[in-house]
């Protein structure tokens, strides 16, 4: 230890510390190489690793030293400085990795779940108008029929009106039943049929849910004569009634 040349040695002896484990030489020194050593003999005596010295010194070559050679041993706080700032380094790299694979992972999720809300939206535009197709074509059929059924209906009350006689009107006519009357009622309720039934369920020529909107047209036509008759007074007043509000 002769030629050790100690610049900055603050009290006798050897001082150290431990640093994650290892005993390093607190110390800033310059060591003049003897005859038969090494780097690493060198690195040991100082708690130093060759690489310290390598980079320290600027050396080409970490098995070829010479005597009197001048080597410069770092303080150990600057080497654990260098090897802080090299963790320091490589934790925020790797921090900004990860950060930046969490933004795609977060920004390919949130494209997913857009695609999907667009997908799902479609396919409830496509399945409403599909309804509404499907309900259109539907309710024209029932019409269809609806009208189908009237038509036969109507002809078929005709055919028995005749076979019992002579026209609806005309038999209401000698059953009591007026011009004015089938005028301004039948004709409105059931186009003159006594077999017409509405969609709610009203029946006859006068389009009632009493027991008189069924049987045969002299039937009925007493029926709507006493029914004009006691509701309003007179079939007079229960044809005006009709004309005036559009029911009776």
């Amino acid at each position: 230890m002769s030629k050790v040349k100690q610049t900055a040695l603050a009290v006798a002896g050897v001082a150290s510390v431990f640093v994650a484990g290892t005993s390093i030489v607190n110390a800033a020194s310059t060591y003049t190489v003897k005859e038969g050593d090494t780097l690493s003999e060198v690195a040991n005596k100082f708690n130093m690793t060759v690489d310290d010295l390598v980079k320290s010194n600027n050396l080409k070559d970490a098995n070829m030293i010479f005597v009197d050679q001048k080597i410069e041993v770092p303080d150990s706080q600057s080497v654990a400085e260098t090897d802080v700032d090299a963790s320091s380094d490589s934790a925020a790299n790797d921090a900004a990795s990860l950060a930046m694979s969490q933004a795609a992972s977060s920004a390919a999720a949130s494209s997913a779940a857009a695609s999907q809300a667009a997908a799902q939206k479609a396919a409830a535009s496509e399945a409403a108008v599909s309804a509404a197709a499907t309900s259109t074509t539907t309710a024209s059929t029932q019409q269809a029929a609806s009208a189908t059924t009237s038509v036969a209906s109507t002809s078929s009350s005709s055919a028995s009106a005749s076979a019992a006689g002579g026209s609806v009107k005309a038999q209401f006519l000698a059953n009591g039943g007026t011009e004015a009357l089938w005028d301004s009622v039948v004709m409105p309720e059931s186009g003159g049929n006594p077999n017409a039934v509405s969609p709610n369920g009203y029946q006859g020529l006068g389009q009632t849910k009493e027991g008189w909107g069924t049987g045969s047209v002299a039937s009925q036509t007493a029926g709507m004569v006493n029914y004009a008759t006691s509701r309003y007074g007179s079939v007079q007043n229960a044809t005006a009634f009709r004309q005036a509000h559009g029911w009776w």
